[in-house]
């Protein structure tokens, strides 16, 4: 089996590793998610344990990936914990949906999506600009592989900043939404008024638990570029762990300040719950910094997935499931280029696309973004086979009271997509399915053509 060779350029140290982490996590959903909890949840405790239930799930979901990072610290992460743990087929299909929908395609719209704020900061809210949209949505993205193909550092430094503005921004917002109580019962009545879910607090929960999860998610692209980080088998574990932790506790202290400042009620029937907040307690000005602060948000999301996710390419060359090319590495920077340059054109093909046709788009995206739960499952079942099969590897972080924490990363993952089949309809997991079965039905023919291609070079 074959190994990554020892990156060249600068290396990432423990700090940029845990802001990669926490930068993969916090994008724009905390501005939006909250309406969707609180509406299926219109009750403060089990709204805010929602979250503290979200963050125990991701942190079940951190003591796994940490684990498996520590004992695998190779280029590829969650690609090469299926590969050792299940084969090549498992594997091949997690990079099939990456490449060709997951990151791709969740880039797409998050570029367009940090363009269109950006054009509400320079035109106004009323004011459509939408060649400027468009073209600098096609700048960020270009503009982010290119730092990428300049080493990995260079693009981390991008997304630190961002991931700090983020905070300093969320810290902000926070603070104001704490200093305040809820707003009086005649100011609550002129907000919309709130449509009951028709369920009890139980089912409610069921259902605002895909969205918190949802929210909580991103961790894993810290394993993508493993040994580009300063001393990988100690410090990924850690910057997973520290990340993780951190994120639940700005979620749970920013979810607080924002049911405290519009009460829940307010929270559960204004969809635009983040500008009211910001109104209340900024002024004029808040709507402005909240709309800054997702332009800087959004980019920093994007610039995290566009940096990693082509070390799955490269794990894939080395494992013979991709062109020998893409395995390539700058002598100088370290940065896979040719793979960088792949999902580039991928990416712009879909922004393209998501500016013509924004509902297939995201209707694609969504569905293959509840495939990638089954993968999430059969990470933690990977780290039961693996511990099972090959005692004697070394691991440099263990997951705490094991084995609970895979068990229960394993049982929520198989909820989402279990729930999400029963709430969402064929329409949209169909599409997941599909392309699953798409990956599986090419998987033989595609090896079969490599290893000819391999034979003849």
């Amino acid at each position: 089996m074959s190994q990554s060779p020892e990156p060249t350029g600068k290396k990432l140290s423990l700090f940029d590793a845990t802001m990669l982490v926490m930068g993969g996590i916090i994008g724009v959903g905390i501005f939006f998610n909250p309406h969707g909890v609180a509406r299926e949840v219109p009750q403060l405790g089990p709204y805010l344990a929602m979250w503290v239930l979200g963050g125990v799930a991701a942190l079940a979901g951190a003591m796994t990936f940490a684990e498996l990072a520590g004992s695998f610290p190779r280029t590829g992460g969650w690609f090469i914990f299926l590969r050792e743990a299940f084969g090549a087929l498992p594997a091949f299909l997690f990079a099939w949906i990456v490449l060709f929908v997951v990151s791709t395609g969740a880039c797409a719209v998050i570029a367009d999506f940090s363009a269109q704020q950006v054009a509400i900061l320079v035109y106004g809210q009323d004011n459509d600009a939408d060649t400027f949209r468009t073209a600098l949505g096609v700048v960020l993205l270009v503009g982010v592989t290119a730092l990428g193909c300049l080493g990995l550092k260079t693009g981390a430094v991008l997304q630190n900043l961002c991931m700090l503005l983020k905070l300093g921004a969320i810290l902000v917002f926070a603070v104001a939404g704490l200093a305040l109580a809820a707003p009086p019962a005649e100011t609550l009545a002129a907000l919309p008024e709130l449509v009951p879910g028709g369920g009890s607090i139980p089912s409610g929960m069921m259902r605002a638990a895909l969205p918190v999860l949802f929210s909580y998610g991103g961790w894993q692209l810290v394993t993508y570029i493993a040994p580009s980080i300063e001393d990988p088998a100690r410090n990924l574990p850690r910057s997973i762990m520290v990340g993780v932790a951190g994120v639940v506790v700005v979620y749970l202290v920013v979810n607080y300040s924002f049911a405290r400042a519009l009460g829940i009620e307010g929270l559960a029937t204004n969809p635009s719950f983040a500008a009211e907040v910001a109104r209340r307690t900024l002024g004029p000005r808040g709507e402005t910094l909240l709309v800054a602060a997702m332009a800087i948000s959004s980019l920093g999301i994007c610039t995290a997935i566009l940096i990693t996710t082509p070390g799955i390419y490269v794990a894939m060359s080395e494992e013979r499931l991709f062109f020998a090319r893409f395995g390539q590495v700058s002598p100088r920077t370290g940065a896979p280029i040719a793979a960088l340059l792949v999902q580039g054109v991928v990416v712009l093909a879909y922004f393209t696309w998501a500016r013509i046709d924004p509902e297939h788009v995201s209707l694609l995206t969504g569905g293959v973004v509840f495939a990638e739960w089954i993968f999430h499952f059969l990470c933690g079942a990977a780290l039961l086979a693996v511990r099972a099969r090959r005692p004697e590897l070394a691991r440099p972080f263990k997951s705490a009271l094991y084995p609970l924490f895979p068990i229960v990363y394993c049982s929520l993952a198989a909820a989402v997509v279990v729930g999400t089949l029963a709430t969402t309809g064929w329409k949209q997991t169909g599409i997941g399915l599909s392309v699953l079965a798409a990956g599986a039905l090419i998987y033989h023919p595609w090896r079969s053509f490599l290893r000819r291609r391999g034979a003849a070079a």
